[in-house]
């Protein structure tokens, strides 16, 4: 682990917990794409240092702290940019925002994980500053705006757009905020087949073809499962409940947070496109099958 390797001219990536991007723009300086937790710091910089590289830019696919941890670390040794979206940059400011928005309100100090919990308080650049060197492309689902990049070698970084069987038969319930979004991403990932892919959690290949095929059977699951189960109204409260013991999930607060803001997206999902519909009974909010 924490090993630099190569792809393809000057891009790289690192294989740590997260996978990383790194493009080369000369000899000396290079961008990193994402960077793992906060502890794993020292580790990046000693690499970087080993091959005498000097870090001009981190790019952040998304605000997540698997994906941004070491921003504060890496800024202090060396002096270093960082680039991400306008809307996750809001959330890489705040360290609230991200629990409070998958909570639905202000949220419990129970919820505040180190997964979770991001506040830096230096400058971000917005997309604007983007070197040439990479292009950026939406990626929605996962999270609110996450971006996958495209360096000028035809390399593509995918961030979390893709789960591995491991995880899924492991968790079942991926986080996702917009299910049409997640599924549009996959989708995407397949128009891709024959260049060098890098999901941040999957091995790199050039066709992700069955893994993505395996990621929509999970939803296509999901959904079902709800729609068998909202055949007779009910409530949020007694959704969750029934799609913990459906899937035999150990509740805990953060999985609690995770899997029921989830399962509000996809029975959003399910309204909007008509397969639910919804009513009010007893100041409680219904839903129920078409």
């Amino acid at each position: 682990m924490f090993e630099l390797i190569h792809l393809k001219g000057n891009t790289y990536y690192i294989n740590a917990k997260t996978n990383l991007g790194l493009y080369k723009i000369n000899e000396k300086d290079v961008i990193l794409i994402d960077v793992p937790i906060k502890r794993y710091g020292p580790k990046i910089d000693s690499l970087l240092r080993s091959y005498g590289f000097n870090l001009k830019y981190i790019i952040n696919t998304h605000s997540h702290a698997d994906h941004t941890g070491c921003n504060e670390y890496l800024i202090k040794q060396t002096g270093c940019k960082v680039i991400t979206s306008r809307i996750e940059r809001a959330f890489l400011r705040n360290d609230k925002l991200d629990i409070g928005f998958l909570s639905g309100g202000y949220p419990l100090n129970n919820y505040d994980t180190p997964l979770m919990h991001v506040n830096e308080q230096h400058d971000i650049l917005s997309l604007r500053y983007l070197p040439d060197c990479l292009h950026s492309f939406k990626l929605p689902g996962h999270h609110y705006d996450m971006r996958g990049f495209k360096t000028r070698d035809g390399i593509y970084f995918i961030a979390d757009s893709i789960c591995t069987k491991e995880l899924i038969d492991k968790e079942h319930i991926m986080l996702i905020y917009d299910v049409d979004g997640y599924i549009k991403s996959l989708n995407f990932i397949k128009t891709l087949k024959g260049k060098i892919m890098v999901p941040s959690h999957c091995c790199i290949s050039t066709n992700l073809d069955e893994l993505v095929d395996y990621n929509l059977a999970k939803i296509a699951e999901i959904i079902n499962v709800l729609l068998n189960y909202l055949d007779i109204p009910n409530t949020y409260d007694n959704i969750f409940s029934y799609i913990f013991s459906y899937y035999n999930l150990h509740i805990s607060y953060n999985k609690y947070l995770l899997i029921c803001s989830t399962i509000r997206s996809y029975l959003a999902y399910l309204v909007n496109n008509n397969l639910l519909t919804t009513y009010f009974l007893d100041n409680k909010l219904y839903f129920k099958r078409i």
